[in-house]
This record gives structure tokens, C-alpha cells and sequence, in this order.
């Protein structure tokens, strides 16, 4: 049970959510976008789409359009967008989503990364996994804002999470894969835990679901004909973390100022001196 003191006043995030969050690791609220902004947002990532190939990821480097680049093998997503555009950055910092994430890390928010999936009809899932195995955020984990441009169901590739995974550790890659869930070749979770039970999270367009670093989730593939699963997304690290990991640097505060202070891990996480972090 989350206590809250007799003069809380957040709107924008509900005390039932406040609890689901912490219970169950991540929680869909609504309207912190206005409509018209997620319009904006899709159709500033339509133009997107006419931008080299290596702003969308760094696997694509060497692609010379966005058509070159196949939504079946690969995820199709824009990499780090608030580099690129003062616009992203002010999504990317919505005073709304500052606020829930401010209520739910206890601490302001620092801006780690951000991401736009296009996951077009046909398009591969992704393998079960915990976003903070690459950000190596300490001595909090990370939190992601999810926010969906398209409604996320079973049919066009929702995520699927792993309700109270939240409070395992990580888990570190095996030598010996006997078992997945979801497997596209990206997890590193394997073998999978059999006590974990994902579910599927619908979230209408508009809505942004939080989930925390530690949470294990996934999604599977866009069966749709003619449906995009369209996200943009934001991951978080709260002020008070020490490091994260080289390839989210620089990191932001809301404010829209370089954090110089933190470290990037060189050895030593929970899965050994050999992992660094990667891109996620």
C-alpha cells in the first residue's frame, strides 16, 4: 500500500495508478499529450521518414533511406530524435510527463533517450527484456514513458509485461538457451523464468503507460494488413542516479541542460565486468 500525504494534489496521475505502478511495476494514464500534439507528433515523424538512414538506428548505418530498411529483421525506429529537434526535445520533456514521472521516481527526471517505433504492418516484436540491462542506470533503475500514437492491441503488436518483475534483478544472459518467450534473437533473458506470467497491455492512442527499468516485457509482431503500431518514447533516470551507461550521453534535465556529472560504468554491473551497457 503506497501512503500519500492529506495534501496530495496530482491530477494527472490517479492515486490507484500511483499504486499499480509500485505493485505491479508500470501503469497507462491518460491525455498527458493533448490530441492536437499527437498529431503533431505523427505527422512530424512521417516527414521523419525522409531523413538518412543512420539517424534511425545505429545498425542502419550505411542505409541510404528510410525504405531500405526491413521492418521483418529489424526494429524500425528513430534513435534519439531529441538530438536532432528542438521539437522532440520539448515532447520529450511535457510538462505532464515530467510531473507523473517526477511523482513516480520520487526525484525530477533526467532525459536519458528517446525513440519513435513506426512498427508497420508485418513488422517483427521484440524479445522479452529490462531496459535498465542496457542503460546500467545506478543507484535507481530507469523508467520509460510509452506513449502510444496508434492504440496498441494483440492484433498490431501491443507489449507484453511481466507484472512485479519490477522488484527482480536483472537478469544476466546464459550460455545455455533451453527456453524463451517471445524469442526474436534481441532478449537477454534465456532461459525465460517460468514463474514470470506476461500479459498484454492495451493502450489507446494518446495514452502513455510507465513502467519501471527492472520490468521484463516484450511485444509481439504487427499481424495487421493495414494497422501501424506507432510509439514515441522517452527513457528517464532519476536525478538522483550516479551513472548510465556511454551511449545515452549526453543526458538532459528538464530544464534542457547537459547533466556532466554522471559516470559511465566500466565494468562491474550486475552482469559482470565485461557489460558496459549497449543500445536499447
Amino acid at each position: 500500500m503506497v501512503n500519500f500525504p492529506d495534501n496530495f494534489t496530482k491530477t494527472d496521475i490517479t492515486p490507484d495508478q500511483i499504486e499499480q505502478f509500485h505493485r505491479d511495476g508500470y501503469c497507462v494514464v491518460d491525455q498527458l499529450f493533448h490530441p492536437s500534439e499527437i498529431d503533431e507528433i505523427e505527422a512530424f515523424f512521417e516527414d521523419y521518414k525522409s531523413q538518412k538512414g543512420e539517424l534511425f538506428d545505429s545498425q542502419y548505418e550505411g542505409f541510404k533511406n528510410f525504405q531500405d530498411i526491413d521492418p521483418t529483421k529489424t526494429q524500425l525506429r528513430a534513435m534519439h530524435p531529441h538530438r536532432y529537434s528542438q521539437r522532440v526535445t520539448d515532447w520529450f520533456f511535457n510538462s505532464k510527463v515530467v510531473s507523473v514521472l517526477e511523482t513516480l521516481l520520487g526525484t525530477p527526471p533526467l532525459g536519458a533517450q528517446t525513440m519513435y517505433y513506426y512498427k508497420p504492418p508485418g513488422a517483427k516484436g521484440q524479445g522479452m527484456h529490462q531496459d535498465n540491462f542496457y542503460l546500467l542506470a545506478a543507484p535507481a533503475t530507469c523508467i520509460a514513458a510509452w506513449t502510444a500514437i496508434d492504440t496498441a492491441d494483440l492484433d498490431n503488436g501491443c507489449l507484453y509485461v511481466a507484472p512485479g518483475s519490477h522488484r527482480k534483478d536483472i537478469y544476466c544472459p546464459s550460455s545455455n538457451k533451453v527456453e524463451t518467450w517471445f524469442e526474436y534473437g534481441d532478449s537477454h533473458i534465456n532461459p525465460f523464468p517460468r514463474e514470470l506470467k506476461p500479459i498484454p497491455v492495451i493502450v489507446p492512442r494518446g495514452s502513455t503507460m510507465f513502467f519501471g527499468g527492472n520490468l521484463v516485457h516484450g511485444s509481439g509482431p504487427n499481424r495487421t494488413k493495414d494497422r501501424s503500431r506507432r510509439t514515441f518514447i522517452g527513457h528517464y533516470i532519476s536525478e538522483s542516479s550516479d551513472q548510465v551507461a556511454r551511449f545515452y550521453h549526453p543526458v538532459l534535465n528538464p530544464r534542457r541542460e547537459v547533466v556532466s556529472r554522471l559516470q559511465i560504468p566500466e565494468g562491474g554491473g550486475p552482469c559482470g565486468d565485461g557489460w558496459t551497457g549497449a543500445v536499447h
